[in-house]
């Protein structure tokens, strides 16, 4: 439903002409209410003097009012005077309708727009009927008449002509549609610019921030930059400013941490070293053995840790978006038949490899690291078989996708654990062996990876029970790097 409606600028541009078009309908129409009450006040003002003088002459001269009527000039005040002689409540007018009750008088209208007002002669049966001349209507048959004789004039020539008259005579009805599309354009056209304004500078800052999510941490909003829309830009660039000085810093504590830990790590192999020379119990030589295990096993945490660190450092400005260092164009099959060679040694599992694309161009140590540690995940977690799947599909755009699927037959990923599994150490089992649990970043590295080679790395399960990672990665090779 979210998709049908507008954009949030669309809906303010629609919503100031509905409410340009509204504020003036309403006061079109409460003006005409107040025009037209104006106008009936006038009209029973002027009728209600003709009465009063009529209705004295009839009295004074004793003589009955339709003759007298009827002997009155035409043209009296520019109004029509007659006589109804049976008076019923309404004219006999079919076309008449019923406006107003004024003083004594009752106001009509009829479809010609003229006003009609009825007096109920005292001591008669009937009433005196007073309504404007018909001098318009006359004016349009005679319009009419023009226009029928004139068979050699265009519509478009009648049309204006007839446009003009009406706006001679008539200037009200046509005024309220003038004054509607002269606001709109008054009042819009002031608002639009403005506003637009203000949408490229809200889009602007909506690119830098998604670029800063992407990665791009030296990325800053423009200071220039119009309020409120430059306190807001302000605000990003100081928390961009202190989210980067915080990478920076754990970036550097994170690289210089394995660093150091490797000194000592080399002093205490040499100790076990000359330890085990000089060492013939098999209690202390087991003990030995077990010290070197944890030493490898603190030696290759503190290598993962450094690749981790590596994969999420922030871009040198240099650097464009989307090009990696090192790119080749790598012969998928013999590449992944070889890593399976050296990942599974021991072949405690059977991995099976399905590869339908040829060759990739990427960086080849970023795929290393996402195929070896979905590899490696898979061989610890399955019970006897990891199944290797590489194809292509064709994507929405002009590239194709690469899919790399890695499914194991092992216990499968509860549904939530989907979202931790690629966090930093975290682990299915709370074990710290490497055997058996893993040191829990494998798949955070495979994770950022695959960031690195601007793909999407997701889990699931399969059909088999176990875990489905898939890894969808651009086919196309690029050929300005």
């Amino acid at each position: 439903m979210a998709k049908f409606i507008p954009p949030l600028f669309a809906r303010l541009y629609l919503g100031i002409i509905i409410a340009i078009v509204i504020s003036i309908v309403m006061t079109l129409y409460f003006s005409d209410e107040s025009i037209t009450k104006s106008d009936m006040t006038s009209f029973n003002a002027d009728t209600s003097y003709i009465f009063r003088e009529v209705s004295s002459s009839l009295a004074i001269n004793g003589v009955e009012p339709e003759a007298y009527i009827q002997s009155l000039p035409k043209n009296l005040l520019a109004f029509n005077i007659q006589w109804q002689a049976v008076w019923n409540n309404s004219p006999e007018c079919e076309t008449c309708e019923y406006l107003y009750t004024i003083d004594n008088s009752m106001i009509y209208e009829d479809e010609n727009g003229v006003l009609l007002a009825a007096y109920p002669l005292p001591n008669t049966t009937g009433a005196i009927l007073i309504s404007d001349q018909y001098h318009y209507i006359d004016m349009l048959e005679v319009i009419n008449e023009d226009e029928a004789s004139n068979d050699d004039v265009t519509n478009d020539e009648v049309n204006i002509e007839n446009l003009a008259n009406l706006w001679q005579q008539h200037p009200e009805d046509i005024l309220p549609v003038i004054l509607l599309f002269v606001a709109i354009l008054a009042i819009s056209a002031p608002l639009y610019f403005p506003i637009r304004q203000l949408q490229k500078q809200i889009n602007q800052l909506i690119d830098t921030n998604e670029r800063f999510g992407r990665g791009e941490l030296m990325v800053r909003a423009s200071a220039k930059l119009s309020e409120p829309v430059s306190s807001l830009a302000t605000s990003f660039n100081q928390m961009a400013e202190s989210i980067t000085e915080t990478v920076k810093e754990n970036q550097i504590f994170a690289q210089a941490v394995p660093h150091e830990m490797r000194t000592p790590l080399s002093r205490i192999q040499l100790a076990t070293g000359l330890l085990r020379k000089s060492s013939t119990e098999p209690q202390q030589v087991a003990l030995l053995d077990n010290i070197d295990t944890y030493i490898d096993d603190i030696d290759e945490l503190t290598k993962q840790v450094l690749t981790f660190s590596k994969l999420n450092a922030a871009r040198s400005e240099d650097k464009l978006e989307g090009k990696l260092e090192g790119k080749q164009v790598i012969n998928l099959e013999a590449y992944f038949d070889d890593r399976i060679t050296q990942l599974n040694q021991e072949q405690t599992k059977q991995v099976i490899l399905y590869c339908h694309q040829q060759e990739l161009e990427c960086d080849p140590a970023y795929l290393r690291l996402v195929f070896d540690n979905l590899v490696k995940n898979a061989i610890r977690y399955a019970k006897s078989t990891v199944i290797i799947s590489v194809e292509t599909k064709p994507d929405l755009g002009a590239n194709a996708k690469l899919i790399i699927t890695v499914d194991d037959d092992g216990p499968g990923i509860a549904k939530e654990d989907v979202d931790t599994i690629f966090i930093p150490f975290s682990r299915l089992d709370k074990s710290r062996n490497q055997q058996s649990g893993g040191l829990g970043l494998g798949l955070a590295i495979a994770k950022s990876a695959t960031k690195r080679l601007s793909g999407t790395l997701t889990v699931s399960s399969n059909p088999a029970g176990g875990a489905s990672f898939c890894c969808l990665l651009n086919s196309h090779r690029d050929t300005d790097t």
